[in-house]
């Protein structure tokens, strides 16, 4: 299972864990699999993230260039004195998570943003006759 930013839900994949509010009450249950309609009623509903099954997002490389992934990077210096003591190498990994799912997202958002910007470009020069001759 894989916990992932909303933004990279696809339809197809299915709920690892129930996806409930803040005051517990379930939303979606474990197994549901997810469609265009019910990723964007989680947005809607502020849902940042959802567990699925499986690994379906590569999120090594994913946010590279975001100001979470350069938190990431520097989470080595940050900790370089805690190496021996295992419950800050824990917290260390919770923060590492939580920065590179929310590079992940943020990298996810300005992709989205850009294939919007591209796709009204695209309708401009529909409009303009397609370009001069």
């Amino acid at each position: 299972m894989q916990k992932i930013p909303i933004d990279l839900a696809a339809p197809g994949m299915k709920l690892a864990k129930p996806v409930t509010k803040d005051n517990g009450m379930t939303i979606m249950a474990e197994g549901m699999e997810l469609t265009d309609s019910l990723i964007s009623r989680l947005q809607n509903m502020d849902i940042d993230r959802i567990t699925v099954q499986g690994n379906p997002v590569d999120m090594g490389g994913a946010g590279a260039g975001t100001v979470y992934a350069e938190r990431l990077e520097r989470m080595d210096v940050l900790f370089r004195k805690y190496a021996r003591d295992k419950w800050m190498m824990r917290v260390k990994g919770r923060i590492s998570k939580y920065f590179q799912l929310k590079a992940a997202a943020q990298e996810a958002k300005r992709k989205a943003m850009e294939a919007l910007m591209n796709e009204d470009k695209g309708e401009n020069v529909e409009e303009n006759g397609g370009g001069e001759e």
